[in-house]
């Protein structure tokens, strides 16, 4: 039996913060689990909204009490699950009787979890028992066709290589772990010569728990800093990263940020990571890749000369915060059935305060 798998028990509960891309007419906070979604269109109205998720059939959403486990929203009630042309549909859509119009006040960050008798704001989400390798979000009109996409930043993939039983007597060795991000996702429709989609930076902070201090999914929050990772109290992983994906080559330098099989800490029964994600302020050549200064990279520019933070890295967009964990399942508060291994999403506040310490494994 292959000891590498990916990580496929994803419970993604109550959303992580991630406003929309400005090329997109939504503004969005959280994941696929729980987000909301204002209509900031100012002038259109929409009767429904469609989730598409590639690389998964309808099997892998959650079943809960023999039903699709998705949320119930309250213009358009639970989202209808369907598969077309090789990608689970996740439709919301009563057949045009109810609507969402625009949204006609200041938009807030809203943790991802607050548009639920909002109007001009809604929720939406649901439990997978798979990863899908892309996700796609559109309002639709009266008729229920898509009218206009949606910006939701993608959830990492996390693969877990469980080592070999050991011979008798012998210390079984760590399990690796690996973290994936992708890059934002291509616009639907590209502008003439463009190459590439809108840049993004990316900070990760990383710390392990272990058993006694386990993170269960009420403790992803901003505002629990006794489980995440945080820069206060862990390493930074990856000061600074850009992610911005090549169209025209699947394996450009900047799609994804790949941490690499690492071993998991001595005793360790969780990997965490927050991914702190901040708006790119350079410029952008005719084929709309990201520049910073003539020479080298933005993130040679970055290291190079610290005053070049303040020039490029704009306001803090949103964090996710992630725990893969390596040993079995976790209280879940929803009694969705979780596989052995399981994924996490946090919602989180921008900008919170109250840095506490606790106690963890010792950072290697």
């Amino acid at each position: 039996m292959n000891n590498k798998r990916k990580l496929i028990g994803l419970l993604l509960g109550t959303g992580a913060i991630m406003a929309s891309n400005s090329v997109f007419a939504s503004t969005t906070f959280g994941t696929l689990s729980n987000f909301d979604v204002f209509n900031d269109s100012t002038t259109n109205s929409y009767y429904g909204f469609e989730i598409e998720l590639e690389g998964i059939d309808s099997s892998s959403v959650a079943n809960f009490n023999g039903n699709f486990y998705t949320f119930h929203n309250w213009h358009y009630g639970s989202g209808q699950v369907s598969t077309a042309n090789g990608s689970t549909i996740v439709r919301y859509y009563d057949g045009g009787v109810h609507s969402t119009s625009p949204f006609t006040s200041t938009i807030t960050n809203t943790g991802g979890h607050s548009c639920i008798t909002i109007d001009g704001c809604e929720h939406f989400g649901l439990a997978l028992n798979g990863a899908p390798t892309a996700s796609r979000y559109f309002w639709l009109d009266q008729a229920g066709n898509r009218t206009t996409a949606v910006n939701l930043i993608g959830a990492p993939i996390i693969n877990v290589v469980q080592p070999p039983a050991p011979a008798p007597g012998v210390p079984a060795p760590a399990p690796q772990v690996q973290f994936v991000m992708e890059a934002p996702e291509a616009p639907e429709a590209p502008e003439a010569n463009q190459k590439f989609s809108d840049a993004v930076w990316v900070k990760v902070i990383k710390t392990e728990l272990d058993l006694e201090h386990m993170a269960n999914l009420d403790d992803l929050m901003a505002d629990n800093p006794d489980k995440i990772a945080d820069a206060e109290n862990d390493g930074v992983e990856v000061e600074w990263k850009l992610l911005q994906r090549r169209l025209d080559d699947p394996n450009g330098v900047n799609n994804k940020l790949d941490s690499g099989l690492q071993d998991a800490g001595a005793n360790a029964e969780q990997v965490l990571r927050t991914y702190q994600f901040f708006a790119f302020t350079g410029t952008y050549d005719p084929e709309h890749e990201a520049k910073c200064l003539e020479a080298g990279s933005c993130e040679d520019d970055l290291q190079n000369d610290p005053a070049n933070v303040g020039l490029y890295v704009g306001r803090l967009l949103g964090q996710q915060m992630v725990a893969a964990n390596l040993n079995g399942p976790i209280e879940f508060p929803a009694q969705v059935p979780l596989p052995g291994a399981v994924w996490l999403f946090g919602s989180v506040l921008a900008g919170f305060t109250g840095i506490s310490r606790r106690k963890l494994l010792a950072k290697k």
